[in-house]
């Protein structure tokens, strides 16, 4: 059940990477680039269907969620178009509220910008967890699988050497600093850590819901403006941003305002393009099975085969007790 003295929401990140208007506005923004070569993510952003699974599963797998926003630049979810779901817990959340003073950085196709400005959501609760919409609940959760007794956000991850300290990545960046390089998921949090004071580790995370307080990333940037335009200039992904619910998760190790946990709960399936039908059916079955994992990653699920695509919609249409 929702508790309405002390709500948890939750926050969907979302884009249609098919939409020719989004598209429009994309090669508009590259005529602009003066960055050689941007990372524009190709098809990462294709539209799948997987926000309508996404969302669900929320609904399905965590009741006590009192919003779910969903934070997208002027475009709907078709399943919202077509009345798929109605549910007035559903908000949508158009980039123009979040970057409201900021428009000068708008628009965007860089989600570590959008990422940075997500505690800016109006009527945004405290405690809030973050989600891709390639992310899936799969068993029932509790507000203590987030939120331990007392508040602090359970956060599901182990401790990396940072990048500063593995010698090749740091000879790579002495030698080659005008090289380009993918802006890793991973340097980005080690990046970080070291904003927060850690420069000899980093607790990385994985691909899964992240549970954040509103108030340690509106104090963190209200401090630093110029740490969040600097992050907010880049329109497309760069090696030079940081992960900003990262960031957050450091800040509130830091303050001692966290709960760490080495037991995931999570389901990973990457390299989807080359996978066999035969092996995806059995990495689900043993998400399914095993009764600790409760969350499903499927990365990039618009590269996989048809099969395996009308498989998971299949596959999650019975989980969810869609007819």
């Amino acid at each position: 059940m929702t508790d309405n003295n002390n709500p948890i929401d939750a926050v969907i990140t979302w884009v249609d990477g098919n939409d020719p208007l989004h598209q429009s506005k994309m090669s508009k923004a590259l005529s602009f680039e003066k960055t050689k070569r941007p990372y524009v993510g190709g098809d990462k952003y294709k539209e799948m269907g997987e926000i309508y699974y996404c969302v669900l599963s929320i609904i399905k797998f965590a009741p006590f969620v009192r919003n779910i926003f969903i934070v997208t630049d002027n475009q709907v979810p078709s399943f919202i178009k077509k009345g798929g779901i109605s549910d007035p817990r559903i908000k949508i959340t158009d980039h123009k509220e979040i970057f409201r003073g900021l428009m000068d950085f708008a628009p965007t196709f860089n989600p570590r910008c959008i990422d940075a400005l997500l505690h800016r959501i109006p009527g945004l609760s405290e405690k809030f967890i973050y989600f891709n919409d390639d992310m899936f609940l799969i068993k029932k959760t509790n507000k203590e699988d987030w939120y331990a007794e007392g508040g602090a956000p359970v956060l599901r991850g182990k401790w990396s050497k940072s990048y500063n300290k593995i010698w090749h990545k740091k000879a790579a960046s002495l030698f080659l600093p005008f090289v380009k390089k993918r802006p890793s998921y991973n340097l980005a949090q080690s990046m970080s850590a070291n904003m927060a004071g850690y420069n000899n580790t980093y607790y990385r995370s994985f691909h899964s819901g992240r549970p954040l307080l509103k108030s340690v990333l509106e104090g963190y940037f209200k401090k630093n403006p110029q740490t969040l335009r600097n992050q907010l200039k880049y329109r497309f992904r760069n090696q030079d941003q940081f992960m900003p619910y990262s960031l957050g998760w450091h800040l509130m190790i830091k303050e001692g305002g966290a709960a760490l946990t080495t037991s995931l709960g999570l389901e990973e399936i990457g390299n989807i393009k080359k996978m066999p039908l035969g092996k995806f059916k059995i990495l689900l079955n043993k998400a399914d099975q095993n009764p600790k994992t409760f969350s499903l990653n499927i990365q990039d699920l618009n590269l996989g085969k048809k099969s395996i695509q009308d498989y998971f919609k299949n596959w999650m249409n019975d989980l969810l007790g869609v007819v």
